[in-house]
């Protein structure tokens, strides 16, 4: 394959100059009010995106045909990388990471512009001019101070290849989906300040974007899952999240959309929080672009950071820039953003979703503080801290539980105001089951306090969220006597918005269900020779000895572990701990056996000599359901971007649902 290389540094000018022209052309447009300007901009802007994707092509083409003349190709590829990696090698690196995230803003923003232009010009205008300032400020960096096209004086012979860590199944698809939650971000966010730029703030600008929101959210969700199964599987650690701080820079932005997602309906359905929901997608965003800061500016430790260089320094004057403008563009525009009615009961469906924002912000702001807190403090006392996961979960869980309950709760509220006695009759068999599965759990021995309030208000959120597919479904029944699949069918694909929302819930139940087993994790370390055996909770592990093999990438070495229970021999596992050639750097490979009920995970982690082992073995509970929870939240996202705009409940079933609004007592 030949390279292009030498088009991408031509390509990149060409698209800053286009970009610099739509932003001039989406400004004029949106002050004056002229449609043509604000066309001549959209067309701009496609060019701009043309280019970027010349740019893009010319990197691969460089990666793929070894062209080593480029320092990025020498930093990320070699010879030997297998040809998924040499793809994945576009954003293993800070600059070809940067590029592929230009190209999906400008893609993005092309889209959005052309598919919701021929409403609100005016707001799409001022929406425009947004996503072509922040796309030429990525542009910018891409020339300046993290140019992908870079050359060598003196052209090696071969490259450094790919980091072990991340020539993996997961560098395929994680980053990439969390770029594209990262940067979807923008849509909605530039659709916000278009409108209050614009003096139309009303509900239109959040209606125009709710599939993109929607959609930057389910990639974001998947990319964070995706990255705890990627750490599960090949950092031999026997966990999925360490509360790293680049695991932090993602999960913020997913805390405070997860707010925005559910506070926007009250602005749909009763015309409050006006404020507040302008200020989370402003926030969602600036943390979005926060994580991209940390994990390129060198300042924290991580082993997801690129190497400290100046593109940092060139983030955070425009993360206060962004951070400064949005927060003016609210406060001139507050005027616009009264709310039309009022708090009419704390027993409503408006004060559940209203405690819901607050403990999401709340989690939010934790997550944030112990991120930023080591280099708050070594600013003040010149001592670098650390906060580990103790804190992390000191302070989390207590929250992320009473998230779950008012999962449960909230859909069992009506809007405005419900009688406490209704409330009563329907919290009823939730608050039975979950309580059961309490007691039960108790008497049978578990004695973890926080295990067992995580799996007695999942099983009462779950009932609760149950009973609402039953209720509606019930309607279905009675009106054209369906069986209950059929029914339960119908309900769900009638109203996709609300329970595609639902089944989201149930994913994020089953999740934190996995969450809870770990309370019952059990580690065993041992150096056994061959013949010699090892017991972690009821598994008994033979180390029978070693094999190696050679390929050209690396020298592999494996081990052979008999796993035993109850005196049976149940199977054979083969954790690995390879040396990479090019990187000159060994690397475990985990072996894990995965059943709904615990996970046995071995790792390797050093041979000697004479064939004697270390091996690492953990007996890890329920981690199954968090895979499983994270299908199911994928499944009911799909259901929630299927949704289509003029999509009602049927009459019987809003009057059913009208029925808990009456004040009985």
């Amino acid at each position: 394959m030949r390279s292009l290389g030498m088009l991408g540094r031509p390509a990149l000018l060409c698209a800053l100059v286009a970009m610099t022209g739509a932003l001039v052309l989406f400004f004029l447009g949106a002050r004056t009010d002229r449609r043509d300007l604000s066309e001549a901009a959209s067309r701009a802007l496609a060019v701009a995106a043309a280019f970027i994707s010349l740019a893009v092509a010319a990197l691969v083409s460089a990666l793929f045909a070894h062209d080593f003349s480029l320092a990025y190709v020498v930093n990320y590829s070699s010879r030997s990388l297998a040809g998924p990696y040499t793809i994945s090698a576009l954003w293993g690196g800070m600059e070809g990471s940067l590029l592929f995230w230009t190209l999906l803003l400008t893609l993005f923003s092309t889209v959005a512009i052309r598919s919701v232009g021929s409403t609100r010009p005016v707001v799409v205008s001022w929406a425009g001019c947004v996503l072509a300032g922040i796309s030429a400020f990525f542009l910018l960096l891409l020339i300046v101070p993290a140019n992908p096209f870079t050359t060598m004086s003196e052209i090696p012979a071969d490259g450094r290849g790919l980091n072990p860590l991340l020539q993996s199944p997961g560098m395929l698809i994680h980053p990439p989906l969390l770029y594209t939650g990262f940067v979807g971000f923008s849509i909605p966010f530039a659709w916000a300040m278009g409108a209050l730029l614009s003096g139309q703030a009303d509900s239109q600008w959040f209606a125009s974007t709710r599939r993109w929101t929607l959609f930057a959210w389910s990639a974001l969700s998947i990319g964070i899952v995706l990255g705890g199964a990627w750490a599960y599987t090949e950092l031999g650690w026997g966990g999925y999240w360490a509360w790293d701080p680049v695991e932090n820079a993602s999960f913020m932005p997913w805390l405070t959309a997860t707010a925005y997602l559910h506070s926007v309906v009250i602005q749909e359905k009763r015309q409050m929080l006006k404020v507040w929901n302008v200020a989370l997608i402003l926030a969602t965003y600036v943390l979005a672009v926060f994580g991209t800061f940390l994990t390129r500016s060198g300042i924290l430790s991580s082993i997801h950071t690129f190497t400290e260089g100046d593109t940092g320094v060139w983030f955070l004057p425009f993360l206060a820039a962004m951070l400064l403008a949005g927060l003016a563009t609210i406060a001139l525009r507050l005027d616009h953003l009264k709310s039309d009615n009022r708090l009419d009961a704390l027993v409503s469906r408006e004060s559940a979703f209203l405690a819901n924002n607050v403990l999401f912000v709340a989690a939010a702001f934790t997550v944030l503080w112990g991120t930023v807190y080591p280099i708050v403090a070594e600013v003040v006392t010149g001592v670098r801290l650390s906060v580990g996961p103790a804190f992390f979960n000191a302070v989390f869980a207590p929250l992320g539980l009473a998230i779950v309950a008012l999962t449960g709760i909230g859909p069992l509220m009506s809007w405005r105001r419900m009688s406490r006695g209704a409330l009563g009759r329907l919290i009823r068999p939730p608050v039975i089951a979950g309580s059961a599965v309490t007691i039960g759990l108790a008497v049978a021995g578990v004695r973890s306090v926080g295990a067992l309030l995580a799996f007695g208000f999942c099983t009462f959120t779950a009932v609760a969220i149950g009973g609402e597919f039953v209720r509606g479904s019930r309607v279905y029944r009675s009106r054209h006597r369906l069986g209950w699949a059929p029914a339960l069918a119908r309900t769900l694909l009638r109203n996709r918005r609300r329970y595609g929302g639902y089944v989201v819930h149930l994913g994020v139940v089953l999740i934190v269900i996995g969450f809870a087993g770990s309370a019952f994790k059990v580690e065993r370390n041992a150096f056994l020779k061959p013949g010699e055996s090892m017991k972690v909770g009821a598994y008994n592990l033979t180390y029978e000895g070693m094999r190696q093999a050679r390929t050209s990438e690396k020298q592999i070495n494996e081990a052979t572990v008999v796993v035993g229970r109850g005196g049976s021999r149940i199977g054979v596992m083969h954790p690995q701990s390879n040396f990479h050639f090019a990187q000159r750097q060994p690397q475990s490979e985990v072996a894990i056996r995965t059943t709904p009920v615990e996970d046995l995970y071995v790792v390797v982690t050093q041979f000697d000599a004479d064939g004697s082992a270390a091996i690492r073995s953990f007996v890890n509970p329920l981690t199954w359901w968090i895979w499983a929870g994270a299908a199911v939240m994928a499944l009911g996202m799909g259901v929630l971007l299927s949704g289509g705009r003029g999509e009602v409940a049927p009459a019987a079933a809003r009057n059913a649902v009208r029925e808990r609004v009456v004040v009985a007592g």
